[in-house]
């Protein structure tokens, strides 16, 4: 008999963790229950969205379904301390918890650095980084973690480049990151998971960052870093807590979901071993095998959007300030959306997938995000003679931000 799950099962980190139970559970949701009502006695209450229609629909109505002031789902008790610390429940005000006008605004401090033309420019230092991190495989004898020891630091290296950060921070900005987007993982909390030490997280990655920004103004150079220390908003300079919260997002968010789909794209490619030797032998198919990955992996689980007034969807009255939480990876395995959705298949067209979000709010480090993943593979595949798994996969314990955290591989390189 088959598994049967429960809307409040999004809740469960061991089961949105792995992706068989993962997608088992959003499989079951779309077809018994897409616009669930969930109750926790840990959380506030909220929608839960699992059909591709629905999700993109919401998503692009950035009027009507606001990010605030709810934005990813988390314990009462934790937002009640954000709230008390910050004002909002969200803690810091980032990018993705904003809305209009504020988050145009904010979005066109960094926009241009992360348009297509501009991230061409860093084509050739990417595929170096690339190369160095291949040769770094071939060094480790034919046997390593792909995700410890590779997959974690080369997208961080790209993005601490981008931002003018030495490497010498880079071990301490990867536990930071971890910190931030597995909280309710064992192996990656801080010391154990209680609100504190979220709160102790923040004020760390703020003292680091607060320390930037003062080199930055008094040292001006020609990186993001200088950028933001320099930025103003509407004729003022930016206010020091959404510098922080700027500082913070693009150093954490903006490698953590690119080594997701980096690292779980590899143990599909180990799965669909034909798709591995198609991509080895088409580099046209670089981009779109890349945003193929994404909808696959599909690292962001989550966010929460709130009704600004009464609607009915599928039958269900939803209120004005009620949450919903979109599930990308649901979105992105519809079958009404996607012919064969569990078949990683790198000639797909890639232009429907959600990994991305959609609307105003879309990744602003997407283009970024398809360039990484593009040439790394493009660097590896044709050197790869072989490769295998070398013990279990284990996947982080979230249901924000997820992906492995250990891949065990051997292999041989040329």
């Amino acid at each position: 008999m088959a598994h049967q799950y429960k809307a409040a099962d999004v809740l469960d980190t061991t089961i949105m963790g792995p992706e068989t139970t993962m997608h088992g559970l959003f499989d079951y949701l779309r077809e018994h229950d897409p616009v669930a009502w969930v109750e926790h006695p840990d959380y506030r209450p909220f929608w839960s969205l699992s059909m591709y229609d629905d999700i993109k629909s919401i998503g692009s109505q950035n009027d009507k379904f606001l990010n605030a002031p709810r934005t990813v789902l988390l314990a009462a008790e934790g937002e009640d301390m954000l709230e008390a610390q910050f004002g909002t429940r969200n803690g810091l005000e980032t990018l993705i918890h904003m809305d209009k006008p504020k988050h145009l605004k904010m979005r066109r401090v960094t926009r241009d650095w992360f348009l297509p033309r501009s991230v061409a420019k860093l084509d050739a230092e990417v595929q170096a980084l690339c190369k160095e991190y291949v040769d770094r495989m071939q060094d480790m004898g034919g046997e390593c973690d792909f995700v410890k020891e590779i997959t974690l630091l080369y997208p961080l290296r790209i993005i601490m480049s981008i931002l003018g950060l030495p490497r010498q921070s880079e071990e301490t900005m990867l536990k930071l990151t971890q910190e931030i987007f597995g909280p309710q993982d064992p192996d990656l909390q801080r010391t154990d998971a209680s609100n504190e030490d979220a709160m102790g997280t923040l004020v760390e990655l703020s003292q680091y960052f607060t320390e930037i920004v003062a080199d930055r103004k008094k040292n001006p150079t020609d990186d993001l870093a200088t950028i933001l220390a320099n930025a103003t908003i509407d004729g003022e300079p930016m206010d020091e807590l959404d510098q922080m919260s700027y500082f913070i997002i693009t150093a954490t968010a903006g490698h953590d979901t690119t080594s997701a789909v980096l690292g779980a794209g590899m143990k599909a490619l180990l799965d669909q071993p034909e798709q591995m030797a198609l991509w080895r032998e088409r580099p046209d198919l670089d981009d779109g095998a890349s945003k193929e990955l994404m909808r696959w992996v599909s690292p962001v689980r989550h966010m929460l959007r709130t009704a600004t007034e009464d609607f009915e969807l599928r039958g269900k009255h939803i209120r004005a300030g009620d949450a919903l939480a979109l599930w990308f990876p649901a979105a992105n395995r519809d079958p009404r959306a996607f012919d064969n959705p569990n078949t990683l298949d790198i000639t797909r067209d890639p232009k429907k997938h959600l990994a991305f979000g959609y609307g105003s709010h879309m990744c602003l480090g997407m283009h970024l995000a398809v360039m990484e993943v593009a040439r790394f593979y493009r660097e590896l595949l044709p050197r790869l003679k072989h490769v295998e798994l070398a013990g279990e996969p284990k996947w982080i314990q979230a249901n924000f931000v997820g992906g492995l955290k250990s891949l065990p591989i051997k292999y041989e390189l040329t």
